[in-house]
């Protein structure tokens, strides 16, 4: 069901959200823990700049699919980032104390693929964290400090988030949002949540070294007739920016009097940025699917909106190139459309599952679905891709997307 059938009342100014002093865990919105290390101890800013690093990886291109830094050993930055940029989609480089300083790298060149090293003394150790790019210690042992670096993409940026939780019945029966970063937090928090409820259900996984939740709870009502949705969620100036409606239909609709306590928690990629919730209300737009596909032609993740028949005819050409192209008739409807991306197995498909128009824009959602740990794939490479016909509007398209695990 799309996000946009399901909304819940609005959540006010809830930039400001109570401590959840009841739950005996968590933060405010304003929290601005620093990210745990793998090991004990700070990198010495008198010897490392890590704010040029995280100034360069915020303004680089090639960025809105991965970008992630890490310090070792207080005197190296891993850099990691890959983006939706025809060559040199890629790249992983390891820098020293400054980012001028480019002791390996590795990516996609004009060339090809290729890797090479300025300093031979560390290419073991490049080899090493290369191959284990996706573990939290980089691969390295005991002997090593690692750390990751958390700071906010360009504004305006698209932030996936994956629900943890979501339910109109909650332990937590006052208004208010908290976020967490630590398992204890997390652990009491959910106990509070589940409180009463046979069997207990056991909190969901968190990678806290790479990830934080925010838990938004709206409070108590006297009805099932209220909803709360998280929209999107996106980069700010200055702040992480989640986007959430909450919906009354109780002026159309017949409602159990039921107590209802609406809530939601999101886990979104770790930041040290204040955290403010923005409240937005949405109307569901209808939508008609052109195509969807686990076989694009198109490799690149990307979106896109087109809103004449040349431009669509020729991104047809590239995504589905020898078939039939379907009749749009562009003076009425637009089309918007989700590319994955190549690299994806079996398991990976994406979908439009939700467009809605607030006051001063159209909200496309993407749902993707990612396998969890104990899934088996067929290794074959997929390029998932959705494409779908929405009412032509001249309001600008933002997207919002959601990771799913299966």
């Amino acid at each position: 069901m799309s996000m946009f059938g399901r909304m819940m009342p609005p959540l006010g100014a809830i930039v400001v959200g109570a401590l959840l002093s009841a739950c005996g865990g968590g933060s405010p919105v304003h929290d601005r823990q620093a990210t745990p290390g793998i090991a004990v101890g700070e990198p010495d800013p008198a010897t490392l700049a890590t704010a040029s690093f995280i100034d360069m990886a915020r303004t680089s291109g090639c960025n809105e699919t991965r970008n992630r830094l890490f310090v070792i050993d207080g005197k190296q930055v891993f850099w990691d980032h890959a983006g939706r940029c025809a060559d040199a989609s890629y790249e992983q480089v390891l820098f020293g104390s400054k980012p001028e300083t480019r002791l390996c790298s590795r990516g996609d060149t004009i060339a090809g693929p290729g890797m090479s090293c300025t300093d031979e003394s560390v290419r073991a150790l490049f080899e090493t964290i290369v191959r284990n790019a996706d573990q939290p210690d980089l691969g390295l042992d005991s002997g090593h400090k690692v750390e990751q670096l958390a700071f906010l993409p360009p504004a305006g940026t698209t932030i996936a988030y994956e629900t943890v939780a979501r339910a109109n019945l909650s332990g937590v029966t006052a208004r208010q949002t908290v976020v967490i970063k630590d398992q204890a937090a997390w652990d009491k928090l959910w106990s509070r949540h589940a409180a009463g409820r046979t069997p207990a259900a056991a909190a969901p996984k968190v990678d806290f070294t790479r990830k934080m939740l925010v838990a938004l709870f709206a409070g108590e009502y006297g009805n099932a007739c209220h909803s709360l949705a998280v929209v999107r969620v996106a980069a700010g100036a200055t702040r992480l920016e989640i986007e959430a409606d909450e919906h009354d239909v109780t002026t159309v609709a017949v409602c159990a009097p039921v107590v209802s306590h609406p809530m939601q928690i999101v886990a979104v990629d770790r930041t040290d940025a204040e955290v403010a919730v923005k409240p937005v209300t949405v109307t569901g737009i209808p939508f008609q699917t052109a195509d969807a596909t686990n076989m694009s032609g198109i490799h690149a993740a990307g979106t896109v909106v087109v809103k004449d028949a040349l431009t669509w005819a020729g991104l047809w050409r590239q995504h589905a190139p020898g078939r039939a192209l379907p009749a749009v008739d562009f003076a009425a409807n637009m089309v918007v459309g989700v590319f994955m991306g190549s690299g994806a197995s079996s398991c990976y498909t994406t979908a439009i599952d939700g467009v809605a128009r607030t006051a001063d824009r159209i909200i496309v959602h993407e749902l993707r679905s990612v396998p969890g740990p104990d899934i088996v794939c067929a290794m074959y490479v997929t390029t998932p891709a959705h494409l779908v016909v929405i009412p032509r509007s001249d309001l600008p398209v933002e997207f919002a997307t959601e990771v799913a695990t299966r």
